[in-house]
């Protein structure tokens, strides 16, 4: 439907492609022309005409690196844009905040033992943040660890689970990447001052690095919708209580009736479509938010597209893994080394049994994805213990995982509640949101 558009933005891609322009210019025309926050206010018709220029060359420039390789490639060769590039050409949802100026460009750096580290820009919200980064040093960057990772607004840390990527990079000298924060509750902030703060550990030597920052674009609260709809799959039922849009990400909300006969663990497929059936927003490889009790209520991350208006929105649920709630763990002696109960379906086999580890084989649970089985475990006397390492291995035709627990908190015996696992209801539900 925009065959046209599209067409006017090739040819204009082409002639800019046949300007030569200094490579500081090109720099410094995206990270302000097409980044920057909006500028000061003018008159309505200069208002308007930049503003219309502005939106064409951000079209231009996301539109270019989606459809053309070769000038994604080129982007990519600035600095700090080669992982910013590869989010626009994979993820709608990030598309959508360059577009609306959203993503906002820091540029702070600080020079500690010969090693640079540049906050490049961030994506923030109330749930979390996205924090583009580049590692330089005048040597080798292989061989080289995070740890302490941390954000923090006026000096408080911000509690979050915190990923990145191995620390490897093409490039032998220089790392481009991202930190990505997910609050374990909405966060109201005390002011636009932030500060990222992380070691970096090489030959052993520790880096630390405390870069602050301040945030000029106002942070996007989320737009609510109240649902507290409750749905029937296979004769479970859960109730849809609330969807939250954030920028960075949907929150949607649910409870699990207490009477229900199984525990439910993942949903593999939980989407949000408009009213033309496209898929707006999808789930994240499963990954979980706020709630404390997990069984009875929990909020899960769905990819988002905050700043596109569809007319209308549906909530789909499909692809529950689910367990007995009487088989929906191990119970564990890791003294005798024996499993004392487990799910009666054979869809998976303990291999081994440790002091403290235990190694299974099961079927696949979803093609090209490796779930983590495990999260943590429970002693004799109810006390939490720790899985510090779970690893994952296998393919399409069987998988397999090693789970490590604290050895320290080994009371005989454990159990250990599955959150994945490959069992599923049958059925799925379909919700209007707006």
């Amino acid at each position: 439907m925009y065959e046209k558009e599209e067409e006017m933005l090739h040819k204009t891609k082409k002639k800019l492609e046949q300007v030569v322009v200094p490579e500081q210019l090109i720099n410094n025309a995206i990270q302000q022309g097409i980044f920057q926050a909006k500028v000061e206010k003018r008159k309505r018709k200069k208002t308007l005409w930049a503003f219309s220029i502005a939106a064409i060359l951000i079209l231009t420039f996301v539109t270019s690196i989606r459809v053309s390789p070769a000038f994604a490639s080129a982007i990519s060769t600035l600095p700090g844009m080669e992982r910013f590039v590869h989010l626009i050409q994979v993820d709608k949802g990030i598309k959508a905040i360059v577009e609306n100026d959203y993503y906002e460009p820091i540029g702070e750096s600080q020079d500690k033992n010969d090693l640079t580290l540049t906050v490049d820009g961030i994506i923030i919200d109330e749930t979390g943040a996205e924090i583009f980064y580049t590692l330089a040093a005048p040597y080798s960057l292989e061989n080289m660890d995070y740890q302490g990772v941390k954000l923090l607004n006026d000096g408080q840390e911000l509690i979050a689970s915190t990923s990145y990527n191995p620390p490897d990079q093409e490039t032998e000298n220089r790392k481009v990447d991202e930190l990505s924060f997910v609050f374990v509750e909405t966060e109201q902030f005390t002011s636009n001052n932030f500060e990222v703060q992380f070691e970096v550990k090489q030959a052993n030597k520790t880096t630390l690095f405390n870069v602050p920052f301040t945030i000029k674009n106002e942070i996007k609260a989320g737009k609510v919708y109240t649902i507290n709809e409750t749905v029937e799959i296979d004769g479970q039922h859960i109730e849809v209580k609330e969807i939250t849009l954030y920028p960075l990400r949907v929150a949607v909300t649910l409870e699990f009736d207490e009477q229900n006969e199984m525990k439910i663990l993942q949903f593999e497929d939980m989407r949000i479509e408009d009213e033309n059936g496209e898929v707006w927003s999808s789930i994240r490889n499963g990954i979980t938010g706020f709630g404390e009790n997990q069984d009875k209520e929990n909020t899960y991350f769905l990819q988002s597209n905050y700043f596109k208006e569809p007319k209308e929105l549906y909530l789909k649920l499909d692809k529950v893994q689910a367990l007995p709630k009487e088989e929906s763990y191990l119970l564990v002696d890791f003294a005798k080394k024996e499993i004392l109960e487990q799910p009666s379906d054979r869809k998976m086999e303990v291999l081994n049994v440790g002091n403290n580890t235990i190694e299974i084989k099961y079927h696949p649970i979803r093609e090209d994805y490796m779930y983590s089985l495990f999260s943590q475990g429970e002693n004799a006397k109810g006390e939490i213990v720790e899985i510090p390492t779970q690893g994952n291995r296998g393919n399409n035709d069987e998988q397999y995982t090693k789970i490590t627990l604290d050895e320290k908190d080994i009371i005989n015996p454990v159990k250990i509640d599955f959150i994945a696992y490959p069992n599923y209801l049958d059925g799925s539900v379909s919700i209007q949101i707006k």
